[in-house]
Parts: C-alpha cells; structure tokens; sequence
C-alpha cells in the first residue's frame, strides 16, 4: 500500500518535471498543480533547513532542482508506501537501510559505482527528496474540510553513516547508511484512517509492487517515470483509459512535449522511444489496448486489434514510419486513447481492499431514496488494516493468460513453472495459451506459487 493523495501524485510530477517550474523572482522557483474547484498544491524548494548538511544548504535552487529526476520521484514513492505503513504517519518517522535502498531504488544494476559509493548516493538523493516543500490548498465541500498547510513533503531527520575501520583504526569503507524521515504534515489530512471515518479528513491510497523498480532507469528512464504515474493514478482511473497526451503531461515537460512537436527527426525517434517503454512495461505486468478508434498506421508493431470476422487478435506488422504518416498526424496521435491495466498483483490487491471497504458499509436504509439526501453519495467506510483477518470472497477462476502474466511478472520461464508445480512444460504451455482447463487443484497450487 501506498499513499496517493494529491501531494504525492503531485510531488511526483515535480520531481519528473523541472523544466515547468517558474519564477517567484530571481532564484526563487515553484511549481504548481491545479485539481480544479479552487484546490492546487504549490511546491517549493527548502534548501536551508537546520538539519539539512551543507553540499544542500550551500546550494542554490536552480542547483537543487537539478538533482530532480526519476530517482528522486521513486525514492517519493518509496517513502510513500512506507508512511501508509504508519498509524499516525504525522507522528510517527521511519527508519529505512541504505543497503535495502540500493536494492528498492533498482542501483544494484549498475557497475559504475562500488557499494560505499552507492550507498552515499542513496544518502544525497534522500536529502535532496527532503528538499521539496509544499503549500497545500484543498477544500472538500461535501466533507466539510478546509485545508491550507504549508509543509515539506518529508522530512529528513537525519543520515547515520558506520564505517569499516581500516587496519589503523581509522575510517575506512562506508557500509551502511541509515536514513531516518518524517512524513510531513500533510499527511494527517490526506492520509487519515480514524478521522476518515468521522469526514474530518481523507485517506487516499493505492498499491505498488518491486516490479515497478526492476526497470532499469538507465536504460528506460521514459518507462520507469511512466510506470511511477500509472501506479499512482490507478485508483483516479479505475478503467485505465487514458489520451496519450495525459500520459505524456504526466511525465514529461511542456517544453519537452513542444520540443517533440516541432522537430520533424526527434518527432521520429521519439515514437520509437515512446513505444519502447510501452513495450518495457509489458514486460513488467501491464497491458495495453488501443481504443477501436486509434488510427492503425499509428500503432507500434506489437499492437493487437480484435479481428471483426473471427474475433481473434489479429497483430499488427508494421510500426510508424514518419515519412508514410498523413499531415497533421502529432495531433490525431495526442487525442488517441489507450487502455491501461496495471500488473495484476496490483489489481488484485485493489480488488481485496475495496471488496474488504464495502464489507464494512452500514446496511443501506430502504426508507431513505439517494435523491432525498444528496450526502447519501458518499459512502462512509470503515478502513480494515491489511492484517486484520477478513476472509475475502473467493476468487475468479485462474485463466491461462493470467498464469502467463503472473510467470512473467516473477521473470520465471515456463520450464521452472513447471518444474516447481510439478507439471510437464507442455502442460505450462497449453494452460497458457488456453488450450487445457486448469482443475480445482492446479488452481489452488499455481495461486500459491504465484503468490495470487
């Protein structure tokens, strides 16, 4: 679980988006998010606070806002996740290892860096997170709540370094940091259990998995930022379509997206890019449909539209080439719609949770019509922690596409899923491409290995 409140899905798009931050004045930057109905979050750098070391506090805000990017935005969503751990997250800081960071962040891929320099890097980066300041302005009219904060998205408390000492019993190989952070206030409006219940203040969650980290930054830098922005607006789009522009504005920068418009050859390549990371979180868990209604000579070449005849998936063979593209197309492309569905250990924990809230709904009085009461539109839930022990329905059957997700989610092949369920590599693959019904038995068993 993670928070996703405003401040989070926004302070995301700070960290990916520098080039959109303006001027207060000279030196001074911001960046804004509107939500509509008066309520946007403002962002703002904090580079001079009193536990903040002095590589940060020495440093200007155009230096700081430099030092935003990918990795900072998936450091915020670590800390996310972490503080929906929290009873009381306003109050209660949490203790992360720089070694299990390295890890999460997805840095153990790289060779460029030995672990002392890893782990120092891991330490700059929280500090740089803890950066980012906000003013919140955010009015629930049908709660009642009014709020106006001005807080720092985290706080970092402090960074402890232990050393290896050398055989001088000096300070040698730095081999471990830990990082100690305090959500910020915001979090006691936006993501409030107990004073959800009473309509006193809101908690807005949603779900991320390790997969989402496994992509190499380095190399997918467009993915890794598109999967962030996915997961973090699966519970605003619950059906998952989305305008490729939406998708573009969620991650990238008006100029970059200007840039692209403009520039015939970038134009090209940036396609290409585009449909990469596509492809890259695929491989992840993710699925893809283009709307009926998506001009096919638009389309990567490893779409698939349903064929009207047989009703079969019929792939598309050819990508986008720029020089057999009509006029006009960058614009027709924008407005195109692509359907989106997370990685199943994400839907499926959506699923579990939301099935859990309505459990806990007081029975509905047939007396009362919902046009009598306009309040009666807003349900009010009671929040199950994920540990209390509440038997969720039971499941839908497994099919084959969804063992075949699963597998490739775990980066498994179809000779050790057979091997560990103790079936024959045939079998694997006719469940998968449906050709064989999976039996009571299997079900339970592939669940279990799968971790559905």
């Amino acid at each position: 679980m993670m928070a996703t409140g405003a401040p989070v899905i926004s302070a995301t798009q700070a960290y990916l988006k520098p080039p959109d931050w303006e001027k207060y004045n000279e030196g001074s930057l911001y960046f804004s998010k509107e939500f509509g109905k008066g309520r946007f979050v403002e962002f703002f750098i904090l580079n001079n606070q009193k536990q903040q070391p002095e590589f940060i506090t020495e440093q200007a805000e155009p230096e700081i806002l430099e030092r935003y990017g990918v990795m900072a935005a998936r450091l915020h969503v670590l800390f996310a996740a972490y503080a929906a751990r929290q009873e009381q997250p306003w109050k209660d800081p949490f203790d992360l290892r720089g070694t299990d960071l390295i890890k999460s962040l997805g840095l153990h891929q790289t060779h460029r860096m030995n672990k002392s320099a890893k782990l120092k890097a891991v330490a700059d980066l929280a500090w740089i997170v803890g950066t980012l300041g906000a003013k919140i302005h955010w009015y629930e009219g049908e709660l009642n709540l009014c709020i106006r904060h001005t807080s720092p998205i985290w706080t970092i408390l402090y960074v402890e370094e232990f050393y290896q000492p050398d055989l001088f019993q000096e300070t040698g190989e730095l081999i471990e940091v830990v990082i100690r952070v305090m959500p910020g206030a915001w979090t006691e409006k936006f993501l409030n259990k107990q004073d959800e219940q009473s309509k006193k203040a809101l908690y807005q969650y949603g779900f991320v998995n390790s997969d989402i980290f496994k992509l190499n930054h380095y190399k997918h830098n467009l993915a890794s930022a598109l999967a962030l922005y996915l997961v973090q607006n699966r519970r605003f789009h619950p059906k998952g379509t989305y305008r490729i522009e939406s998708l573009l504005r969620g991650i990238l920068s008006q100029e970059k997206i200007e840039e692209v418009r403009q520039k015939k050859q970038y134009r090209s390549r940036f396609f290409k890019q585009f449909y990469e990371a596509l492809e890259a979180l695929t491989e992840i868990g993710f699925k893809f449909k283009f709307a009926p209604s998506f001009p096919k000579v638009l389309l990567p070449a490893w779409a698939e539209l349903p064929d009207e005849k047989t009703n079969k998936l019929d792939p598309i063979e050819t990508a986008p080439l720029e020089q057999s593209l009509p006029k006009g197309f960058f614009d027709t492309w924008l407005n195109s719609v692509v359907i989106v569905t997370a990685p199943l250990k994400i839907e499926s924990a959506m699923k579990v949770f939301e099935r859990k809230k309505r459990k806990a709904l007081p029975p509905k009085s047939p007396k009362v019509s919902k046009q009598s009461n306009p309040t009666q539109k807003l349900e009010q839930v009671e929040i199950i922690d994920s540990q209390t022990d509440v038997q969720p329905e039971p499941y839908p059957a497994l099919t084959g596409e969804m063992v075949k997700q699963m597998r490739q989610s775990q980066g498994w092949t179809q000779a050790y899923l057979a091997s560990k369920i103790g079936k024959s590599v045939s079998w694997v693959k006719l469940v998968e491409s449906g050709r064989r019904k999976i039996n009571e038995s299997s079900q339970g068993t592939l669940r279990e290995i799968l971790g559905i």
